[in-house]
């Protein structure tokens, strides 16, 4: 059989039917939720969010938004949408239109339903207004804590992961769905507004109100959002050293609470002050600058009892502002804040980069003689709590474990510094900087960054094979096994790979399977047009070559009717010079239709035979 080609034949169906109309849109419904399995009620599908203007006319005595108030939101559609929902549990709303156009309002639980005029279709881009009234609200977390919009005697202090976003505006209140914003907040002239961003303009509307224009053009997910109004001393000032995105000079703006003892407000602008020094600081080390224009920091006595990244207004619930709490929100703007979860089952990501570098920070500015490897050594070698380690950070039980101190916080910073002894300083900071590269503005999963963190050990460490594998078992035994990690950084490097023979054989195969039957949809008479379908081909081949071919396509026929122009078949690859497996070759079908042409009512077809041979089987 030398020099014989082995052959395999497919059938494929390319057909069409007319129908009426031909040029109908099907519309459907956006999903309510995303599927989150943490906070499985949050977010909602069909659409992308790409900039929101939140306009609040805030009386702070009464705790209440205005009439005038509204939200507009950039929306693009990700499917053809007949409605879609928002997260909001707070205000009655008094209106919704879309473009300008009236659109419909239902309220379904914590789900603003808007159902638009006439259906949208995927890829337009539109403004959605809403405008409403009422008492923002507080919302208590799946572990009983609260969040969103909490009062304060002379306001709102306004804190929001993971889901307090929807306690006080209309949005898509997922991390993954990051938006620009803008902000225009009216309050008394005696009040401080702090939104996420850059003071835009401060304006005196010569009725004892000031109207606040924050605006922030760095996307940003919903619970990072703020809008905190109260009495404060507020001030504004310019980085010595430290630079935003844009290398010009970091603007800080930093609100204490007005009614701190003078002393207090003393020790929390000292504090504060090192917001420059800890930003240059961290910058340098990471080899990328800080990802905002500007940072500062909001101090009020709340009953909430933490801190939250809010990106760029640190917030702080107390009378004071630790330094190293401070450290930790500084570092959550590049690993939390720019590069985000995914999901909330990444929460592990935020927590552990920001522990690890509130570590390093006590050890190198802070006067702590405590090294990151002491800290890994001290809390692995513990054995206070051996349950501690039953919980994995990427399976937490339920959103109630969102914040566990342990598996969240403690277990993937030991993890963190754990990778960076087995591949050095140098790959570990360019891990980070890959992060940023990579992921900036954006979002991360847990494969992605299991694969970016073997890539740079590969590149940047010298890992072979070996090594990479062993980093496999590595990550998934810090992260998705309840129990305590053997992987350490001692026991990473205790065993050497030894060569080893084993052998096997390969039957000769040579397999084509074809995908479903495209279909060129309806064609419009009188006019030009160019139709296109694809489907894909699964080329399987143990041969030394292999060439993927098609027969003459002719053209489509309906019973004795033959269209005029051709049917174009176009393989995204024909020829292999080894083995291949499993690879999938896209094959397009184009008709084109004139305008002239006679199209009769029915199904056109053709029957079409692809070959995959052989010379070396």
């Amino acid at each position: 059989m030398r020099g014989r080609p082995l052959a395999i034949v497919g059938g494929l169906l390319a057909g069409l039917a007319l129908s009426a109309p031909a040029y109908a849109q099907q519309f459907s419904p956006g999903s309510r939720s995303l599927g989150d399995r943490l906070m499985p009620a949050l977010g909602n599908g069909g659409y992308d969010t790409l900039h929101y203007t939140n306009t609040f006319k805030y009386d702070p005595a009464a705790n209440t938004m205005l009439p005038g108030s509204q939200t507009e939101i950039t929306i693009k559609a990700t499917q053809n949408l007949s409605e879609l929902a928002l997260d909001l549990r707070a205000y009655t709303v008094s209106e919704a239109t879309i473009d300008g156009i009236a659109a419909g309002v239902a309220r379904v639980g914590d789900k603003l339903v808007i159902t638009p005029a006439a259906g949208i279709v995927n890829g337009r881009e539109f403004k959605l207004l809403i405008k409403f009234s009422g008492t923002p609200l507080e919302i208590q977390d799946p572990d009983g804590s609260f969040e969103g919009w909490s009062r304060i005697p002379t306001g709102g202090f306004v804190v929001n992961e993971p889901q307090g976003a929807m306690g006080w505006f209309p949005s898509n209140n997922y991390p993954s769905d990051k938006a620009t914003y803008d902000f225009f907040v009216t309050i008394p002239a005696t009040h401080t507004s702090m939104a996420n961003g850059e003071l835009a303009a401060r304006t005196d509307n010569g009725d004892g109100t000031t109207t606040w224009h924050w605006s922030l053009d760095y996307p940003m997910a919903t619970y990072l959002t703020t809008a905190t109004v109260g009495v404060f001393d507020y001030r504004e000032w310019t980085g010595s050293t430290a630079k935003g995105k844009s290398g010009d000079p970091l603007k800080v703006y930093d609100a204490f609470e007005a009614a701190l003892t003078e002393a207090q407000r003393t020790t929390a602008r000292n504090t504060a002050n090192r917001q420059d020094e800890i930003i240059t600081w961290m910058a340098g080390l990471i080899g990328r600058p800080y990802p905002y224009e500007s940072h500062g920091t909001v101090l009020h006595r709340t009953s909430l009892g933490y801190a939250l990244e809010s990106q760029t207004k640190s917030h702080f619930s107390g009378s004071s502002i630790n330094v190293g709490t401070l450290a930790h929100e500084i570092a959550h703007q590049w690993f939390g804040d720019s590069v985000g979860p995914q999901t909330w089952e990444e929460i592990w990501f935020n927590e552990g980069w920001a522990t690890w570098w509130a570590w390093h920070f006590a050890n190198k500015l802070n006067g702590s003689a405590t090294t990151t490897a002491q800290q890994f050594t001290s809390n692995y070698n513990s054995t206070s709590q051996p349950t501690r380690w039953n919980v994995a950070p990427a399976a937490l039980a339920s959103g109630a474990n969102l914040f566990d101190t342990f598996p969240v916080y403690t277990r993937p910073a030991l993890m963190l510094e754990a990778y960076r002894q087995i591949v050095g300083d140098a790959a570990f900071y360019g891990f980070q900087r890959a992060l940023l590269d990579e992921h900036g503005y954006a979002d991360i999963n847990i494969n992605e960054f299991i694969a970016l963190a073997k890539k740079v050990a590969q590149q940047q460490a010298g890992f072979e094979a070996s090594n990479l594998a062993k980093l496999d078992t590595f990550f998934t035994q810090w992260l998705k096994t309840p129990s305590k990690p053997t992987m350490t950084p001692q026991a990473f490097f205790a065993s050497t790979p030894a060569p080893g023979t084993v052998s096997g054989t390969v039957p000769a195969t040579l397999a084509l399977t074809l995908g479903a039957v495209p279909s060129l949809g309806s064609f419009q008479p009188g006019v030009d047009r160019e139709y296109t379908a694809s489907t894909k081909a699964t080329v399987v081949s143990t041969a030394g070559d292999a060439t993927l071919a098609v027969s003459d396509p002719g053209r489509l026929t309906n019973g004795a009717f033959t269209l005029p122009e051709p049917l174009r078949v176009e393989l995204g690859k024909t020829s292999w010079a080894g083995p291949v497996s499993n690879e999938e070759v896209t094959v397009t079908f184009k008709q084109l239709i004139k305008a002239t042409d006679a199209l009769r009512t029915g199904a056109y077809s053709k029957t079409l035979t692809f070959t995959l041979s052989t010379t070396t089987p």
